[in-house]
């Protein structure tokens, strides 16, 4: 039986991994990653301090892409491409930029477009960590596509905002700024940065230019703007500094060439060491990557990010041990845990097969389900998890949660019908298998007619 079971996990990884390297191919590419994450919700905490909207109300999506853009739809949606981050020569560049879309929020600006995005709402797109263990867990989130309002295949005649709307955002990113301790001339240089733009390439491709049309004015109403906040030149933070650069250097590392790369960040400071860490590993380096790691880990023994990579190259190398242990490391550094880390930690456990392992996986897996409910790889992990200690009613349930987050509602319907035959009656599952197969029952019927 135990051969079965897991012949049955193989083939259900396997299938998997072929959805994600076929989907791959999409246009667009949604990342998640904690350390970009988590340095982007300070940037908004701060910037949010004298507001009445909180950070945790945001829905912030980083788009993997070579093109400096930022954009806001439908409500409290912000997307980042990773370019942007690169390219800011100053945290505060890119705190601009994200003062700029949070004023566009607080205003109720939207996008004029005429593209149909009614054929896109309904399915799922692919969401992957950054990395190369990011095609092995990835994630799809049903819906996103609507969100995004076809930005795939926009074109800039298309999309943009008003010159009304564009003067009223830049002026009240200014107040944002410099009402939170953010020196607001920063705007401005980032603005300068993209006139470099103008009559390149890059100009002919879709953009910041494209979402937010670029003009000498603009720099003109920003300089208006801070004339009225005559303490507004504000001191850097050393520490967000500090941060950002390593941030920058990590997202180098693995969205630019090795070459390239290797020749930005020349210097054997942690900067360079963190980038060329990442290059190294994507090159198959291991061995190079971890002995950055381990000198960057005994410069700042703290970082969590440090440990995250180091164990995520020792999973590849099949050395579930070291894996394992230095992704708690970083669970034990990190200032505030999130579903990301625990998935990672549950997917470590689970690959030593081994019962005990597989049971402390499982609690993990829980945990980030618990943070958020939304994350559809931890729910396959955890179908995965029970189906290698035999509990498959938990598996089957599971697996329904995960087809019906990604927007399969037939199978999700089948598989919570299986998961109700056997699964304990009145448990947390039994219930809510129930509320699936109620919440499914007329839509998979009509389907099925």
């Amino acid at each position: 039986m135990a051969e079965v079971i897991k012949c049955i996990t193989f083939i259900i990884k396997l299938i998997f991994i072929i959805f994600l390297i076929q989907t791959k191919s999409s246009a667009i590419e949604i990342i998640r990653d904690t350390e970009l994450e988590q340095f982007t919700n300070d940037l908004l905490s701060t910037l949010l301090n004298s507001s009445n909207i909180q950070s945790n109300e945001l829905n912030v999506y980083f788009i993997n892409s070579d093109q400096i853009n930022a954009f806001v739809t439908g409500g409290k949606n912000i997307f980042i491409n990773t370019e942007t981050i690169i390219e800011a020569n100053d945290y505060r560049e890119y705190a601009a930029v994200l003062a700029h879309e949070l004023a566009h929020i607080k205003a109720g600006h939207v996008f004029s477009t005429s593209l149909e995005v009614s054929n896109l709402s309904n399915k799922a797109l692919p969401i992957y960590l950054l990395g190369i263990i990011g095609i092995m867990t990835g994630s799809s989130e049903a819906g996103l596509a609507g969100v995004m309002v076809g930005q795939a295949s926009v074109n800039d005649s298309f999309m943009y905002y008003s010159r009304t709307q564009e003067a009223s955002a830049d002026q009240a990113a200014v107040r944002i700024l410099c009402n939170n301790g953010i020196d607001g001339k920063y705007l401005i240089s980032f603005l300068e940065k993209l006139k470099t733009l103008e009559g390149t390439k890059l100009a002919n491709k879709q953009n910041y230019r494209s979402t937010h049309p670029l003009t000498d004015n603009r720099i003109t109403w920003i300089n208006s703007s801070l004339k009225n906040y005559g303490k507004c030149d504000h001191k850097d933070d050393k520490n967000l500094k500090k941060k950002f650069e390593l941030l920058k250097a990590k997202l180098h590392g693995y969205t630019h060439p090795f070459s390239e790369t290797e020749s930005v960040y020349n210097n054997d400071d942690e900067i360079g060491l963190y980038a060329n860490a990442v290059s190294n590993y994507l090159q198959g380096k291991h061995n190079k990557s971890i002995q950055n790691l381990e000198l960057l880990i005994d410069k700042d023994p703290s970082n969590p990010f440090y440990y995250e990579l180091i164990g995520e190259i020792y999973f590849l190398k099949n050395d579930y041990e070291r894996a394992s242990t230095y992704q708690k490391k970083a669970i034990d550094e990190i200032k505030s845990v999130n579903d990301l880390y625990l998935m990672i930690i549950g997917n470590y456990l689970l690959s030593f097969n081994e019962d005990s392992k597989t049971k402390k996986g499982i609690d993990y897996l829980k945990k980030s389900i618990q943070i958020n409910g939304q994350n559809s790889y931890s729910w396959y992990l955890l179908a995965r998890g029970y189906a290698q200690i035999n509990q498959i009613s938990l598996a089957n349930y599971a697996t329904a949660e995960r087809y019906y987050l990604i927007g399969e509602k037939s199978l999700s319907y089948d598989f919570a019908n299986k998961a109700l035959k056997n699964i304990e009656k009145n448990t947390p599952e039994w219930y809510r298998s129930t509320d699936l197969i109620q919440i499914l029952k007329k839509e998979v019927s009509t389907k099925r007619q």
